[in-house]
């Protein structure tokens, strides 16, 4: 009704408004239903926030709208901007009332909105609030809800003990997960089962998107709120993160390691990753104009230039933390890319690549004979076919923390520990200082 009200207001026309309204409400209903096949996600309050992006990046994006539904909103667009210019009406009293109408429904909504978000108990749950409630109402809940959410609680950071690695790398691994578990004629990758016989913790990383949503693993293993905390704010937790800086692993961890070196081979706007990470203790950064296009494999820079770009700030430096976030296995995965039958066959042939940057990495600072400790994990699974509209599916990517020249008695955990990425952080805490 306020939609309608404010294209009465905008064209003086009722059919016109009705019109508008109704293919507003199916534009939403269509981009939660590609969301869905995509990502296993109806739409969340903070998908809008994505729209600069797409505009910046359509690539990541246009993967998921099939070539028939983009001509169609192509030729709807045009169709509408027709009407507009032709069917327009210069009626000052249905212009007025249209104004009233959205001003008086506004008013309703605001107070249904208020009163709805007094009753919420139980957190948000997507997939049950838009099945029970509707996809709008669990819309403008949920950014009424986050609006109101309390800051989080300030975090100190932790002294140092005798026993700390001397530095640590974390490798954020782009769509980096075990082939066997995709598909059963894929091998397992050879460096990720040896790793995992001499890790000091392995496992499986259990994070909350699938096909995407790196930035909510990337908050997690890097600020360790866990999605409880976060409330409302987990759907996107980059858009909230500069208001808790204190739990960002370099400012946990600053009387361990002076220089915090953030390194990803991509635009440091997208996320807003240029202005959050000053914020989270990051002194030392590498972005996208450290590369080259020699550089690059497939659409994206290659994890073997971006192992040669951290292994030179290794031999370098000591005493430091790496936080290093991979790009060259991101998709969309399509046929022909890295000259492959398939984009399953292209994503399989990227993560043999991700296996052979931790053979890499593991076999340097074993021959290096410092005490770095290593911590590699994939930040989400591919999607690399339309995923069913259930709940339950399975989300876990591998993750290995390795310390091959530490201390004795911190080499081998024979057995696997699930965690989710705040936990994964947790663990970094406690591997660095126990």
């Amino acid at each position: 009704m306020m939609a309608t009200g404010i294209f009465l207001c905008l064209t003086g026309v009722i059919w016109l408004s009705l019109l508008l309204s109704a293919i507003l409400m199916g534009l939403l209903v269509t981009a939660s239903n590609l969301k869905l096949r995509l990502l296993n996600e109806p739409l969340v309050f903070t998908d809008f926030a994505l729209i600069d992006a797409f505009m910046k990046h359509p690539r990541f994006y246009l993967q998921g709208i099939p070539p028939a539904v983009r001509c169609v909103v192509v030729a709807g667009a045009a169709g509408v901007l027709y009407l507009l210019a032709w069917a327009s009406s210069l009626s000052v009293g249905l212009r007025l009332m249209g104004c009233i109408e959205a001003v008086a429904v506004g008013l309703c909504l605001w107070w249904l909105l208020a009163r709805g978000s007094r009753s919420d108990e139980t957190g948000p749950d997507v997939w049950r609030d838009v099945r029970e409630g509707g996809l709008l109402p669990t819309l403008l809940l949920y950014a009424w809800r986050c609006r109101e959410l309390a800051p989080l609680p300030v975090r100190p950071a932790l002294l140092r003990t005798a026993a700390a690695p001397e530095s640590v790398i974390v490798i954020q691994c782009e769509s980096f997960a075990d082939p066997a578990e995709l598909k059963n004629e894929w091998s397992p990758l050879p460096e990720l089962v040896r790793c995992r016989q001499e890790a000091v913790q392995w496992g499986r990383l259990l994070p909350s998107g699938l096909g995407a949503y790196t930035m909510r693993s990337e908050y997690g293993v890097l600020c360790g709120d866990d999605e409880e905390m976060l409330s409302y704010r987990r759907f996107d937790p980059f858009l909230t993160a500069d208001q808790s800086p204190s739990h960002a692993l370099p400012n946990r961890l600053k009387h361990f390691y002076e220089t915090a070196l953030f390194l990803h081979p991509y635009d440091l706007r997208f996320y807003g990753r240029n202005r959050l990470l000053p914020l989270w203790g990051f002194n030392d950064v590498i972005g996208r104009e450290c590369f080259s296009e020699q550089d690059r494999v497939g659409p994206y820079v290659g994890d073997a230039a971006l192992t040669a770009r951290l292994l030179t700030y290794l031999q370098k430096n000591d005493h430091f933390l790496a936080y290093c976030v991979t790009i060259e296995n991101h998709g969309p995965w399509k046929k022909g890319r890295l000259e492959q039958s398939s984009g399953a066959e292209a994503w399989h042939q990227h993560v043999q690549n991700g296996d052979a940057m931790l053979r890499e990495l593991l076999a340097e600072i074993k021959g290096s004979g410092r005490d770095i400790m290593l911590v590699f994990f994939g930040d989400h699974r591919p999607a690399l076919e339309a995923l069913p509209a259930v709940e339950g599916l399975e989300r876990g990517t591998p993750y290995v923390i390795l310390r091959p020249n530490g201390p004795e008695g911190s080499r081998v955990s024979s057995e696997p520990v699930d965690v989710t990425p705040a936990e994964l952080h947790r663990s970094i805490l406690h591997h660095v200082s126990s």
